[in-house]
């Protein structure tokens, strides 16, 4: 039997005074920018990547399709392998903005009705169902809980919800503990994607789960029975 997801709002307080997050953009152009910098690179890479990216060439669609591959390979290459792929997929991302959204895509998003700003997000190289949820969420769009697979894993494996057959289930049987919890503001789901996250990423590993050094391992249906 799965345990109740108002178990949850007190297991995220103790990752609040425990777990620390790395700040990240919470704009959609900046937000998708975020996802595609690099390839399999942790959160510092990641930031100073991002921070090079804006320091040469800036953070608009216009900036970003006015480089010439001068500028943006360099760049692409520092964030791993394929950088021709990343420079491709940086102009798409100008080129969509630019051609669907008039340039600005916030404004774009906010213009439309939930399902289709989450339709036009997943045109975006590297932005899945989750991926489009987030930018919604995290920019005030549409306040609606979502995970990425690290949080999904830790739901899981704290006793939340059982084995799925296939990501998108377990992503959907996620965001229904968090809807189950009642909390609709935008704060705590925000607060609730980043701390679950960094819980998967720090210590409820895909591998080999640090559980040792997890806050919440007294409390772990995994612990508790003794598998992993």
């Amino acid at each position: 039997m799965s345990r109740p997801a108002s178990d949850l709002i007190a297991l995220l307080d103790v990752l609040k005074r425990t777990l620390r997050v790395a700040p990240a953009p919470g704009e959609p152009m900046p937000m998708i920018l975020w996802e595609n910098i690099g390839y399999l690179v942790d959160d510092a890479r990641r930031r100073r990547l991002f921070d090079a990216f804006d320091a040469a060439v800036g953070l608009t669609p216009e900036a970003i399709a006015a480089a010439s591959d001068g500028v943006l390979l360099p760049l692409a290459r520092d964030g791993g392998m394929r950088p021709e792929i990343r420079v491709e997929r940086w102009r798409t991302i100008a080129r969509i903005v630019l051609d669907r959204c008039d340039g600005d895509l916030e404004a774009a998003l906010r213009s439309l009705p939930p399902p289709k700003a989450r339709a036009l997000l997943k045109m975006f190289p590297m932005i899945g169902d989750p991926g489009a949820d987030k930018v919604l969420l995290f920019a005030g769009i549409a306040v609606r809980p979502c995970l990425e697979s690290n949080g999904v894993r830790a739901l899981a494996r704290l006793g939340f919800f059982g084995e799925q057959a296939s990501y998108d289930r377990s992503y959907k049987a996620a965001v229904a503990v968090l809807e189950a919890t009642g909390r609709t503001d935008r704060a705590w789901l925000v607060d609730a994607h980043e701390r679950l996250r960094a819980l998967g990423k720090t210590t409820c590993k895909r591998g080999a789960p640090i559980c040792a050094a997890c806050p919440l391992d007294a409390t772990c249906a995994h612990a508790a029975a003794g598998s992993l």
